[in-house]
């Protein structure tokens, strides 16, 4: 709204918030007005003004980045539009409250607009699908003919090592939206597989905790949730600050300017796997691109990649017992007291620790600009990290910033394979590659579920949750909600919107990392263009036996003359 605009507006009072007569673009101020926070920043040469409070979590805009007319929440990268207060990058779900602003005998005022009249009205997201849309699915999803909701067992991993059981999460979305699942060694744990519940549960963290029992399925005494306890394993206030630690290397506009980097990286490594008839394109790709770029951002020396690479894998991978031996898998490491201490009760975490421990003493000395020295110097609640919790920290960025990525893209060129004419459509249009990542996101989701501990009863579709009980969201089946998503078991690379879940929408444990993920996903695709025509199966993927990551292990093809 420009100065001459806002004089015209009837309405409510205008407060005198400051003079700010020379602040240059870019300038943020937080202000009082009638007992709000509000923030008031330099645009174009022009002043505006809007809700100081973000949206998703209790954050202060004013602490954060003005990008044009963007404002940019500095806890977790949300993006609104200053303009409408629309909301353009998530995790944030609702619009961001706009006001006047004006400038008069060189003073700053503004005031707070009353509501227009439809934000009283009930709002239809955007993302809705009404149920007649839904039902016009011209991809049918899959069978559920002779399946009972008994049938259902989501701990068999013998299942997810052979597909992702899309059949059974259908039914429990369906008909059974809150679920308990029995555990032949455990509690037992509920089940959430609607979207619009995923999204509550990700936003309740007063309800459902991340901090209280942890985020894996393992039932772990207090003393060991603390020893093994990282980032995902808080709530805020702890989380928000533990966060703000890295959170600004990872912002949409500092993700940006590695774009070309990123592109120069995934242009050599297609170049290099092309040269050969045939390759296993896990190795050869998918685990090579994300690892050279976080090597980079996070400082590592590359030649160190597929060390970082092999002890990511026996660390997520402990489920299965070709990744990490027999002795190793989390069934027999449960049993061991000191290993249930560990990240992913990993022996192999220990290795990753070190690795980490010798980096941090070697950004103290010789600091550089990578996250690695930001970590090191950071402080928090006036400490600096520990050893202990630099380890840990250091284990959930490495392991986050390659594995998931790696399983998406590897997921990505399998559906691009199986589908041959939305690959086709890709190559016609390389400009639908943005769309495209997201909708690759959407049904790769490489993290199938995320565990939440309930803080007090409650009770959701009629069944009693308790305090205590384990919860857990299933991205898997929320990403595929008929009435979030038209025709869902259909890959279009021009599915618009698409606000899937992937990343955690709606909760403070957005992705840290997601839109590093998007971009990197977005540019492997435009990279990939010149050669999807050339490329071809060899053979039958092999999948991860885990019922947490989607992930594939290998993935033969074979280059076409």
């Amino acid at each position: 709204m420009t100065d001459s605009q806002a004089s015209t507006i009837e309405g409510p009072a205008w407060h005198r918030v400051g003079p700010f007569d020379d602040a240059p673009d870019g300038t943020l101020h937080r202000v009082e007005v009638e007992g709000r926070a509000v923030c008031v920043g330099r645009v174009e040469g022009a002043w505006v003004a809007f809700d100081d409070t973000c949206t998703h979590e209790e954050c202060p805009l004013s602490d954060g980045e003005l990008d044009g007319r963007v404002i940019v929440c500095p806890c977790h990268g949300s993006e609104f539009d200053l303009r409408t207060g629309d909301v353009l990058t998530p995790p944030a779900l609702d619009p961001l409250p706009i006001y006047d602003a004006r400038v008069v005998d060189g003073a700053l005022e503004v005031r707070l607009s009353p509501p227009p009249a439809a934000a009283e009205a009930v709002h239809e997201r955007e993302d809705h699908v009404p149920e007649a849309v839904a039902r016009s699915a011209t991809v049918a999803g899959p069978s559920l003919e002779g399946l009972a909701l008994d049938d259902i067992d989501l701990t068999d991993l013998d299942v997810w090592e052979r597909r992702v059981p899309y059949d059974w999460l259908t039914l429990l979305r369906r008909e059974a939206p809150l679920h308990w699942q029995p555990e032949r060694d455990g509690r037992g744990f509920w089940v959430f597989t609607r979207y619009d519940d995923i999204v509550a549960v990700s936003k309740d963290f007063e309800t459902y905790s991340s901090e209280v029992g942890g985020t894996s399925l393992q039932d772990l005494t207090p003393e060991e949730v603390e020893a093994r306890k990282s980032m995902i394993d808080t709530d805020p206030p702890a989380h928000t600050r533990m966060r703000a630690l890295v959170n600004k290397g990872f912002t949409p506009r500092v993700v940006n300017t590695y774009e070309e980097r990123i592109r120069g990286i995934a242009r050599g490594i297609l170049a290099q796997a092309f040269r050969q008839d045939a390759f296993d394109w896990v190795e050869a790709v998918a685990s090579e691109i994300p690892m050279w770029v976080f090597s980079e951002i996070m400082g590592l020396p590359v030649e160190d990649r597929r060390l970082i690479i092999e002890l990511g894998d026996k660390i997520l991978g402990n489920t299965d017992p070709e990744v990490v031996g027999e002795e190793y898998v989390v069934e027999r490491a449960l049993h061991d007291p000191e290993l249930r201490k560990l990240p992913f009760s990993s022996p192999f975490s220990l290795d990753l620790i070190e690795y980490g421990r010798r980096l941090g003493e070697a950004r103290r000395r010789e600091p550089r600009d990578d996250i690695t020295t930001r970590l090191v110097q950071a402080e928090v609640d006036g400490s600096q990290l520990g050893e202990h919790e630099f380890g840990l920290f250091f284990i959930l960025l490495t392991t986050a910033g390659n594995e998931t990525t790696r399983h998406t893209i590897s997921l990505g060129l399998l559906d691009l394979l199986e589908h041959p004419d939305e690959a086709a459509r890709l190559v016609a249009d390389p400009s639908l590659a943005a769309t495209a990542a997201d909708e690759i996101l959407r049904r790769a989701h490489p993290v199938h579920h995320f565990r939440r501990t309930a803080t007090r009863d409650t009770t959701v579709h009629g069944r009693r949750i308790r305090a205590g009980d384990k919860v857990t969201m299933w991205y898997a089946a929320g990403n595929y909600d008929e009435e979030k998503f038209a025709d869902p078991f259909r890959l279009d690379v021009g599915r618009t919107p698409n606000r899937h879940l992937t990343f955690g929408l709606g909760g403070p444990h957005f992705c840290l990392g997601a839109h590093l993920a998007k971009l990197e996903v977005k540019i492997w695709l435009e990279e990939m263009v010149p050669y999807l025509e050339r490329i071809e199966l060899a053979g039958a993927p092999t999948r991860l036996r885990s019922n947490f990551f989607n992930g594939i292990k290998r993935l033969p093809v074979r280059v076409r003359a």
